[in-house]
């Protein structure tokens, strides 16, 4: 028997030696990113970040995604959208302005042999950007979105134009995340900027440890 043969999550072979290159590969490409590297994880991948893929969402039930239309604003290499696209979405569409990230989040996903999901290079700071992302929805609005440790971003110069569009071309649920300077961060500064943008959320709870409040904002009309 040849105990270099794995198989993956889903059963399909792995391809030993080929497999493990490939991920170390993507390791070395984490590690070189020039904006937020390792900064996501895939456990069953052996890659490590600062942000846990179990910590992290361990509020969510991806089943949520089932059948749906998913978007994730901000993607980095594709923590959210793999689980989102493993959890059988119809389809997942991942934005970020970094075209390195997004060349890494392309080769995990073909590692997890995904045919629903999809990234795109998106800068939000374009005047075009949302043009852009409509012409990619092609008329197919998400269900549900995720826009997680964005909006306080430094270098996002409308952050509130940004968060306007993303409520507005979401069906269902926005799934936000805030930032982890615990003096600014709390969850009263971002109760306050929902009740601005007239909508309704619910505090899940800190996906990092006391900090990054996580919130649901159901828009279901």
């Amino acid at each position: 028997m040849n105990n270099d043969k794995k198989y993956s999550h889903d059963g399909h072979f792995d391809g030993g030696r080929e497999w493990k290159k490939r991920i170390r590969k993507i390791k070395r490409k984490i590690r070189r990113l020039s904006w937020f590297p390792s900064y996501q994880s895939f456990s069953e991948l052996d890659i490590k970040g600062r942000r846990n893929d179990y910590k992290r969402y361990r509020f969510l039930d991806f089943s949520i995604c089932r059948d749906k239309i998913v978007c994730d604003y901000g993607c980095n290499i594709g923590q959210t959208c793999v689980l989102a696209a493993r959890a059988n979405a119809k389809r997942v569409i991942g934005f970020d302005s970094q075209a390195d990230s997004i060349e890494v989040a392309n080769e995990i996903k073909d590692l997890f042999r995904l045919t629903n999901l999809e990234y795109h290079v998106i800068n939000f700071n374009d005047d075009d950007y949302r043009g852009r992302i409509l012409n990619i929805f092609n008329s197919q609005r998400p269900d549900i979105s995720f826009f997680l440790s964005v909006y306080r971003t430094k270098e996002l110069k409308d952050r509130d134009g940004l968060f306007r569009f993303i409520l507005d071309n979401t069906g269902e649920v926005v799934f936000f995340e805030g930032h982890s300077v615990r003096e600014i961060d709390t969850v009263d500064f971002y109760m306050d900027l929902f009740k601005r943008f007239d909508v309704n959320a619910i505090f899940l709870g800190y996906s990092q440890r006391n900090t990054r409040p996580f919130f649901r904002i159901d828009l279901k009309r």
